[in-house]
């Protein structure tokens, strides 16, 4: 199996893509400085193929993979309707998952030997995979496909239980349409509240038929997966690292828009124009290392330490500095947007 992915995402296949494929504009900004040219495209299967790609002068925000494209389009049978889930290894590789139509994984290995339609695959630690799509308006239950409810629906357990990345478990209820498709009902609406999932995301599911246990991954509006493994507030598509109390916090949090991770911080301490407290763990960031934080006002370098034996840490010296600069007082509320490990951008409300 294949080491976590740095980035997980969605692509669909659309009408003319048999010579290329863009990738969302969130991951190409990340990582076109220092991704690999070609990178190596693997499959389920095995099967490794030699990708290039280029930056597009008409959309100079995104990579396609333009070189070995066509290859790979037409050994796999690619049609309008199909798609495939990228799990990006920084900065060569990409594992890549197949589904067609029905929104169930193909297994290429059979379907190419025997040069008919798959079955339901069975490969991996996982017996299934498989997404939905969130419907429009209907916030209390979401349909599985039906295919995997026509296989799987006389062994599925009531209720079903969501494992999510963070290891939470969430029991849902379902029923069976005359149709034979399996429709999440009670319990969902929880789920969907708890994340902060919206109309036309993704939600893909991994089934163990041996454990019973159905794990799930969130992907927002650019197909891209939301990563909750290294952040405890699960609340908006840019993923924010806090989980916001205060309702002025909250409100800002959920109307904030990046791609990048980002924490919320009111300005409440009668301090704070020494010392910021209450400052999360930041990933990827030592316990006592230098931060530098952005603004239009300028740069600073802040010391930031996390206490042994507790949960959050504090932004110190050189936080006067930035205070000072940037007039913050009681009432404000920081943004930290994450741009690097050690690198930040602070937005003030």
């Amino acid at each position: 199996m294949p080491p976590l992915a740095d980035c997980r995402f969605f692509r669909f296949i659309i009408p003319n893509m048999e010579n290329q494929i863009r990738l969302p504009v969130p991951f190409s900004n990340g990582v076109r400085d220092n991704m690999s040219n070609p990178v190596e495209v693997i499959t389920t299967n095995g099967q490794s193929w030699s990708i290039s790609w280029v930056v597009e002068e008409e959309h100079p925000h995104q990579i396609v993979f333009t070189g070995g494209w066509r290859a790979f389009y037409e050994h796999y049978h690619l049609r309008i309707g199909d798609s495939m889930l990228l799990s990006y290894h920084q900065p060569k590789f990409f594992y890549v998952a197949i589904h067609d139509t029905r929104y169930c994984e193909i297994n290429y290995g059979r379907n190419l030997r025997n040069r008919s339609l798959p079955v339901i695959p069975a490969h991996g630690n996982y017996t299934v995979q498989f997404f939905a799509i969130i419907p429009v308006n209907d916030p209390d239950t979401l349909k599985l496909p039906l295919r995997f409810s026509r296989e799987y629906g006389r062994s599925l357990p009531r209720p079903l239980t969501l494992t999510t990345p963070t290891g939470h478990r969430h029991r849902v209820g379902w029923n069976m349409q005359p149709n034979g498709r399996i429709v999440l009902h009670g319990g969902w609406d929880d789920v969907r509240a708890r994340y902060g999932l919206r109309d036309e995301w993704l939600v893909l599911f991994r089934y163990h038929t041996v454990q019973s246990t159905m794990y799930v991954m969130f992907f927002n509006g650019h197909t891209m997966e939301i990563n909750y493994l290294d952040h405890a507030g699960p609340r908006t598509d840019c993923t924010c690292i806090t989980n916001p109390s205060a309702p002025r916090s909250r409100h800002i949090a959920d109307g904030f828009r990046s791609t990048n991770p980002f924490f919320v911080s009111p300005i409440m301490h009668r301090l704070a124009n020494r010392f910021l407290p209450n400052v999360p763990p930041l990933p990827g960031v030592c316990k006592d290392s230098p931060i530098t934080i952005t603004n239009e006002r300028g740069a600073w370098t802040v010391r930031y330490t996390h206490y042994v034996g507790r949960t959050n840490g504090c932004f110190g010296i050189g936080w006067s500095a930035l205070a000072t600069a940037c007039q913050l007082r009681h009432g404000h509320v920081c943004v930290f947007e994450r741009l690097a490990p050690q690198e930040y951008r602070l937005h003030i409300y």
